[in-house]
């Protein structure tokens, strides 16, 4: 008696996947959590295993599991760098007066501030956007871009990854490490350097002229995913809101650019380095980061990129002792 014919398995169980997702997304929005995502990772791996034995799962798993532990333990440990109690998140209220962390660090609000109207010549380039772009509760024709690329930053790194274990497990460990290696100096920032956004530090009080907007998810009305807007606006309140300098959106589009930059031979290469502009723009039209925690994000992100570099280089120049 013949066994199943797991190709036709596979595919059914990618259908059935494709369809599971998509229903989730609809009803319950784009997952942002690093667990999900991992869960997402792992289960579509899973189906292109199937009729490969446990040992080729058992491989995946000793793959994904440590990188994935690392970035849950990342995750778990950002509450430490927040000056605000888990009732403050809950209720959305962030004062930024006289406000510390748990080592006695101060909030940083004017900095980010200064450095900005400078860059803009006297307000920040958050209202001179939104005051040329966003006039009025209309969301612009550009709205649901917005939104999509706001939200890509929670899935380039998953993609990127499953992409790379199926084709070259080499350069997906060295991305993962890249990963990690952004993390937790963008962790160690927030701890050492806790700084208020540009929409807090408007609702505050503390940056004077036009009152700043959070637009990042409202595009995702335009297009009807409601519920992938409001469950996004939630996510946002339930995070570290001081969690601003440096950008590890930018930071991260920046090191997905740069890696896939330099793998590349086409000149088509060179788009990829439109989609950090891309969150550059988003970030700062949206009212979520000041252009000086984007670049604080851009030369995180170039320092893990050089030092991998670096790295990666004197491995394969190492020479085996015998």
């Amino acid at each position: 008696m013949s066994g199943p014919d797991w190709r036709r398995v596979r595919i059914a169980a990618y259908a059935a996947f494709v369809v599971g997702l998509v229903g989730f997304v609809w009803f319950a929005g784009i997952p942002t959590d690093r667990l999900g995502l991992a869960a997402l990772a792992i289960g579509f791996l899973s189906i292109g295993l199937l009729g490969r034995g446990w040992q080729a799962w058992f491989g995946l798993l000793r793959d994904w599991l440590p990188f994935t532990a690392v970035l849950l333990i990342y995750d778990y440990s950002r509450g430490f760098a927040s000056p605000y109690s888990e009732a403050q998140r809950q209720a959305g209220s962030y004062p930024t007066d006289g406000v510390h962390n748990a080592l006695g660090l101060p909030l940083q609000v004017r900095f980010p501030i200064v450095v900005d109207q400078w860059l803009a010549g006297g307000t920040t380039p958050t209202q001179w956007l939104q005051a040329h772009l966003h006039a009025g509760d209309a969301v612009p024709w550009f709205g649901a871009l917005v939104s999509l690329v706001y939200v890509s930053h929670y899935l380039v790194a998953p993609v990127t990854a499953v992409w790379l274990w199926i084709r070259e497990r080499s350069a997906f460990r060295v991305w993962m490490s890249m990963v990690i290696a952004l993390a937790v100096l963008g962790l160690t920032t927030y701890v050492l350097l806790p700084t208020a956004p540009p929409w807090l530090a408007s609702i505050s009080g503390d940056l004077g002229g036009a009152p700043v907007g959070r637009y990042t998810s409202e595009g995702f009305d335009q297009i009807g995913l409601h519920t992938v807007g409001s469950a996004l606006a939630l996510g946002q309140h339930l995070v570290n809101p001081v969690a601003a300098m440096p950008s590890l959106h930018v930071a991260f589009a920046t090191l997905a650019a740069g890696f896939w930059w330099s793998r590349l031979r086409s000149p088509a290469r060179w788009l990829w380095w439109l989609y950090p502009l891309a969150m550059s723009f988003s970030l700062a039209y949206g009212g979520e980061h000041y252009v000086a925690d984007e670049l604080a994000g851009v030369g995180y992100a170039l320092v893990v990129l050089l030092v991998a570099r670096s790295l990666v280089g004197r491995a394969a120049t190492r020479t085996p002792t015998t």
